[in-house]
């Protein structure tokens, strides 16, 4: 590379973007050509041009520019730039934001964590009604697998108190879920809802 090349190199800067939305982009919503818009956008808002013409974006990407501005209206739908109107010595003028990713992001992570955990539940759950039929040595019912959900689901007892409970009822040699429920009952008499509740209560008790 001969020293003029180098130097054009050295000048040309470069373009900071998020790792985030590079892995992300098709989750957000986003195509390989919205991701090329936002990459511009980005690189001229880094070189404190926040309102680029459509013109130049064509240039560098070869996209028709009525393409560009229909690329550019979905991701103002998408919630991943935003068109706005700012005021600078006492003039208004346009600019793209480029921060409204980042709470699509962040909602995007949440519903992830949301299906993530409720998938834990189903498989818990799952685990929870299995561990039951060995222990009662028979399968149970649809209303039982109900009595089940309604604990969990309207009662907010832990997967992990609820074989507590199990584990209480079959020392106990009392294979139904309606002992299990009185013994649900009498812990969340004493404000019992969770595992960790339970430990706390017998250590102050002494067992």
């Amino acid at each position: 590379m001969d020293e003029k090349m180098f130097e054009k190199f050295l000048n040309s800067g470069s373009t900071n973007i998020s790792n985030l939305i590079i892995a992300n982009y098709h989750n957000l919503g986003m195509n390989e050509q919205e991701l090329i818009i936002y990459l511009n956008l980005q690189m001229y808002a880094q070189k404190g041009n926040y309102f680029p013409m459509v013109q130049n974006i064509a240039q560098n990407t070869g996209f028709d520019e009525s393409e560009i501005y229909n690329l550019l209206q979905e991701m103002i739908k998408l919630g991943i730039i935003e068109l706005k109107t700012v005021v600078e010595n006492h003039q208004q003028r346009d600019i793209y934001s480029l921060t409204p990713v980042y709470e699509r992001l962040k909602a995007l992570f949440i519903q992830q964590a949301n299906n993530d955990s409720q998938q834990k539940l189903m498989s818990d759950t799952q685990e929870l009604f299995k561990k039951i039929e060995v222990e009662f040595g028979r399968p149970i019912s649809p209303i039982e697998q109900e009595q089940v959900h309604q604990w969990i689901d309207d009662d907010h007892y832990s997967i992990q108190l609820i074989g507590l409970a199990l584990r209480e009822a079959v020392l106990n040699q009392a294979y139904s879920l309606k002992y299990m429920d009185r013994i649900l009952i009498s812990w969340e008499k004493s404000n019992i809802k969770t595992a960790e509740q339970l430990q706390e209560r017998r250590k102050k008790l002494g067992y």
